[in-house]
């Protein structure tokens, strides 16, 4: 099992998930935030968008990782470092969205100065900085003594890459979003952005260690296998979904979106899913969906599914790897096999 000092560290980093994706909500929602929200527009809101949604998911992953069961004596160095790792990048794009958030707002200083709701916001954003400086160092504390050197030429990287990211933030032209294709170019503008510096920072702050552990189809089968052997007489309800999951009918459709056997397909198809339900979540908050809105939020469905898979894609091609999420297996066994077996611990 993981050392508590871990755990303790994935509790701390969902904990700031949670209340940064709760200030990044109230900022944008709140009647009287929302007016004097100077990072509310793209491409620092597309920084925003995504920054929460990769805090979220590193903060899951963490306590996933952090609880999940291990063999006796098999939890791996490669392991502990993909933890901490998740919790590092959890911090850091909370961190670097709320650098986004800074620039929009020293660049438009009268949308919120000399507002009561402006210095509000201002201090909600000073909070969430201090609140994930605080819990990094924990992290890095906590785990210093297992930390790997990082080469210089990773810091130059990772501060040569903010730079930048920070010049376009600052300079960016205001008439650019005007129009539907400009929209679309600075949202992949802000999340090209945010992926890059987070990588960047990530691999400087925690170097990749050149060993394989287990990943990410490893720890949700560990948990469901615990969940199967905890459940008692109970258990027998997930009889139908282990029948129809290793059915002839869908094994070809599983193979085929097993990230193990096919890097892209489950995660292109993943994105898309999630554009649509943020289409739909959009589509309700504006008012609901009547039947005179269908071909509007076909429309939105279409723009934030090509966006949002592109956001997915994007952060995978530059996260998976860092993160542990999938080994390449071009004959997995294990996803087929293991999820039917009881745990032999």
């Amino acid at each position: 099992m993981m050392p508590k000092q871990y755990k303790v560290n994935a509790c701390l980093a969902f904990v700031l998930a949670a209340l940064f994706y709760l200030f990044w909500q109230i900022s944008k929602h709140q009647p009287a935030l929302s007016q004097v929200n100077a990072f509310a527009e793209d491409p620092y809101d597309a920084v925003g968008s995504f920054g929460t949604q990769l805090a979220v998911f590193t903060a899951l992953l963490s306590v996933v990782r952090a609880y999940r069961p291990y063999q006796p004596n098999k939890v791996l160095d490669s392991q502990k470092v993909h933890l901490v790792r998740a919790e590092y990048i959890t911090c850091l794009s909370v961190a670097v969205t709320l650098a986004a958030d800074i620039v929009a707002m020293i660049r438009y200083p009268s949308v919120w100065m000399g507002f009561p709701a402006g210095q509000i916001l201002a201090a909600l954003v000073v909070g969430m900085a201090l609140l994930t400086a605080l819990i990094g160092w924990l992290i890095h504390y906590a785990t210093r003594e297992s930390r790997l050197p990082s080469a210089h030429h990773r810091w130059t990287r990772a501060i040569g890459i903010s730079l930048v990211g920070v010049l376009i933030l600052a300079l960016y032209p205001d008439n650019v979003p005007q129009s539907v294709p400009g929209e679309l170019l600075t949202v992949v503008v802000g999340a090209t952005l945010f992926i890059a510096s987070v990588w960047a920072w990530g691999m400087a702050i925690s170097p990749s260690l050149e060993t394989h552990g287990e990943d990410f189809i490893d720890d949700l089968v560990s948990m469901y296998r615990w969940l199967k052997a905890h459940t008692g007489h109970f258990s027998v309800l997930l009889t139908p979904f282990e029948k129809t999951l290793g059915s002839s009918f869908l094994r070809p459709l599983v193979n085929w979106l097993n990230p193990r056997r096919h890097t892209w397909n489950g995660i292109l198809l993943f994105g898309i899913f999630i554009g649509v339900l943020l289409a739909l979540a959009e589509a309700i908050g504006e008012g609901g969906l009547g039947p005179h809105q269908i071909g509007r939020f076909a429309v939105l469905a279409t723009v934030f599914a090509v966006l949002e898979g592109s956001g997915v894609v994007l952060g995978y091609a530059f996260l998976a790897k860092p993160l542990g999420l999938f080994r390449h297996d071009s004959d997995d066994k294990i996803s087929r096999n293991v999820l039917f077996r009881r745990d032999e611990q």
